[in-house]
C-alpha cells in the first residue's frame, strides 16, 4: 500500500510538469493577465481635510484635498477606519464626503481610487462627535413621555403618562438630572405644553377640552374648559395664547383662561400649530371630501391685532405632495433664519422645507421617525421625542438657533 502512494505521487508530479512545459508552447492557451510592467493609477494623497480634526457622526460634510483622485464618485472610497462615508462630489483635487455614524476619537482616514495600488492616509488621527445624544434616562416600557418644553435656561420639561394624574420633570443640563417631583399634573397625559407668561406651565391633554396653567414655582394650578379637545398650542409676541385640536376651530385663550374661536377649521383635525412672524402655522388633517384640499397640510393665518384676531387661513404646504410619503405630520417648528422643521410619524424622521420651498431631509443617517414632538431650547439643541420601539427623548446640536418662542419670559 506504501509502495503505490509513493509511485503516483511520482506519476501525478510527472504529469504535473509536463502539463506546464506543454502548455507554455500551446498557441490556445490564454495570456497571463498579471502585468508586471503595469503600476497602476498614481497613488491618491491628501494634502488636507476640512475640518481639519473632528466632525459630528453622520452629518456633517467633510472636504478631502489632495491629489491623484477621480472625478467619478463611483471610482472613488472613503474610509473612515473600517466603515465607508458617503461620498457626495469629486474632482481630482477634491472630495466631499459625509462621515458614517461611528464615534471615536482615533479615526484613520483613508482615500481609495480605482486603479491605484495603494490607499492615500490622512496623516492624523480624526475624531467623529455624536450630534444626536439620549438625553434623560426615561425607562422606554415603564416611563411614556409625551410633551416636551424648554426654558431660557435650557432646562427641559417632560410631559409623562401616569394614570390618572400625570408629571412634568424637569430635565437639569448639562446632564439632564431628573426632578421628577416638579410639577404634578391634574391631568393623565400632559402631551403638549407652552411656558407663558409669569412663569405658568400651560399644558392640555389632547384627550380632554381642558388647558391647564401650573406656575414653575408654587405649583399651584387652575384651568379653563375650552370648546373642543386640545392638541397643541403656542403663543404669540403680544401674550395670546392659540390652541387648536378636533374642535375643527382655533381658540385664543387670555391669561385668564377665557376664550374665544377666532379662526374656522372645518372638517380639519388641527394637530400642530406655531406662531412665526406675524402668522399662526397650523398643520392639520383633512377629513373631508374636496379633493382640491390636502390630506395632510399646513396652513396660515395672519395675525392680524393685539388681541389675537386672525385672518382668514391659507395653504401654505401639502405634505403629501411635497415629501411623497404616506405619513403625517405630528409637529412644527422654525428656527431663527425661517425654515420650517417638521417632525412625522411614519418614514421620515424630520424634514426641513427652506424660505424658497426647497424640501430636504435632516441628518437622515440620525434621525428617525416616528417623532411625536419636538421643541427648541434657548441655545443651538433641538429636542426630540421619539416613539419608536426604543422610546427616548433625543438632543441634537444644530448650528442655528430656533425662532423666538414668544410665551418664554
Amino acid at each position: 500500500m506504501k509502495l503505490t502512494f509513493l509511485h503516483l505521487k511520482k506519476l501525478f508530479f510527472s504529469i504535473l510538469i509536463m502539463a506546464v512545459f506543454t502548455s507554455c508552447d500551446d498557441d490556445q492557451y490564454p495570456e497571463d493577465i498579471w502585468d508586471s510592467n503595469d503600476q497602476g493609477a498614481p497613488t491618491p494623497i491628501i494634502t488636507s481635510i476640512s475640518p481639519s480634526d473632528s466632525a459630528f457622526a453622520g452629518s456633517d460634510i467633510i472636504t478631502i484635498n489632495g491629489e491623484n483622485f477621480s472625478s467619478d464618485i463611483d471610482d472613488i472610497l472613503v474610509y473612515f477606519n473600517s466603515e465607508l462615508g458617503e461620498v457626495i462630489e469629486s474632482s481630482k483635487t477634491k472630495i466631499i464626503v459625509s462621515p458614517p455614524n461611528i464615534l471615536a476619537d482615533s479615526v484613520i482616514i483613508k482615500v481609495a481610487v480605482k486603479g491605484a495600488f495603494l490607499f492615500g492616509e490622512y496623516d492624523r488621527y480624526y475624531t467623529l462627535y455624536p450630534r444626536i445624544i439620549k438625553y434623560g434616562n426615561f425607562d422606554p416600557i415603564e416611563e411614556s413621555a409625551w410633551g416636551l418644553e424648554a426654558d431660557n435656561e435650557e432646562n427641559l420639561y417632560v410631559g409623562i403618562f401616569i394614570h390618572p394624574e400625570g408629571d412634568i420633570e424637569r430635565l437639569t443640563p448639562p446632564n439632564a438630572e431628573r426632578d421628577s417631583s416638579f410639577i404634578h399634573s391634574i391631568l393623565p397625559t400632559p402631551s403638549s405644553m407652552r411656558i407663558g407668561p409669569d412663569n405658568d406651565m400651560y399644558y392640555i391633554d389632547s384627550f380632554y377640552p381642558y388647558l391647564v396653567k401650573q406656575n414653575l414655582f408654587s405649583g399651584s394650578p387652575s384651568f379653563g374648559e375650552l370648546p373642543g379637545n386640545i392638541a397643541d398650542l403656542d403663543f404669540d409676541i403680544n401674550g395670546n395664547l392659540y390652541c387648536g385640536g378636533s374642535g375643527n376651530a382655533i381658540y385664543t385663550v387670555q391669561t385668564d383662561l377665557t376664550s374665544t374661536t377666532t379662526a374656522d377649521y372645518s372638517e380639519i383635525n388641527i394637530v400642530a400649530i406655531r406662531v412665526y412672524d406675524g402668522y399662526l402655522y397650523v398643520v392639520g388633517n383633512y377629513l373631508g371630501e374636496d379633493e382640491e384640499i390636502p390630506s395632510t397640510g399646513i396652513w396660515r393665518n395672519q395675525i392680524t391685532s393685539s388681541s389675537g384676531s386672525l385672518g382668514e387661513k391659507e395653504l401654505v404646504l401639502d405634505w403629501v405632495e411635497t415629501s411623497d410619503s404616506d405619513s403625517k405630520i405630528t409637529c412644527l417648528t422654525f428656527d431663527e433664519t425661517g425654515k420650517m422643521y417638521i417632525s412625522s410619524d411614519g418614514d421620515i424622521g424630520v424634514a426641513t422645507v427652506d424660505v424658497d420651498g426647497s424640501f430636504d431631509l435632516l441628518y437622515p443617517k440620525i434621525v428617525f421617525g416616528p417623532i411625536v414632538k419636538m421643541t427648541w431650547g434657548a441655545g443651538k439643541y433641538l429636542y426630540l421625542n421619539y416613539r419608536g420601539s426604543t422610546r427616548a427623548i433625543y438632543r441634537l446640536e444644530l448650528s442655528v438657533l430656533g425662532a423666538l418662542y414668544y410665551g418664554r419670559p
